[in-house]
């Protein structure tokens, strides 16, 4: 078991400091989510502690329903959480995911909520897989479509 960089539970860390342990490779992929979920979700993740050996963790929510947790670890890396719910299960074997997700998603365990996916974001496809797992499970907003709402009822 890796340890989480951040175990002071009295002290959370500031979010723009939560990649601070992680190497470099780590940090630019905590980076690219960080920025992924700003941009496709409007959303900065918030800071929650989940216990002694964790720590504190970079939570994402979308409508109070969780889309996905990055955790810092003391080894440099991290890792991601994602659960997906049993309605999406058969869109995620049909995915263009990267084998390694593949086999976590099928080894885990089928709850009633769905399947918890631990994931080791080690190289840029665990990324692409991450943003995929969210968004199947949780559509990106169509800010296109409201943006030329807001265009024509401001002509109006």
């Amino acid at each position: 078991m890796v340890l989480g960089a951040w175990r002071h539970a009295d002290e959370p860390p500031p979010v723009e400091r939560m990649a601070d342990h992680m190497n470099d490779a780590a940090r630019e992929r905590w980076r690219r989510l960080t920025h992924w979920f700003r941009t496709t979700y409007s959303l900065d993740g918030e800071p929650a502690w989940e216990g002694d050996e964790t720590g504190w963790v970079l939570r994402y929510r979308r409508r109070d329903r969780p889309l996905a947790t990055l955790a810092p670890a003391a080894d440099g890396r991290f890792g991601a959480l994602v659960v997906v719910g049993p309605s999406h299960w058969a869109e995620v074997r049909a995915a263009s995911v990267s084998e390694r997700t593949r086999e976590a998603f099928e080894s885990a365990t089928g709850y009633e909520d769905g399947r918890w996916l631990w994931l080791r974001v080690h190289d840029d496809a665990a990324v692409d897989d991450l943003c995929t797992l969210v968004a199947l499970k949780s559509p990106p907003p169509r800010r296109i479509a409201r943006r030329r709402v807001l265009v024509a009822s401001s002509r109006a």
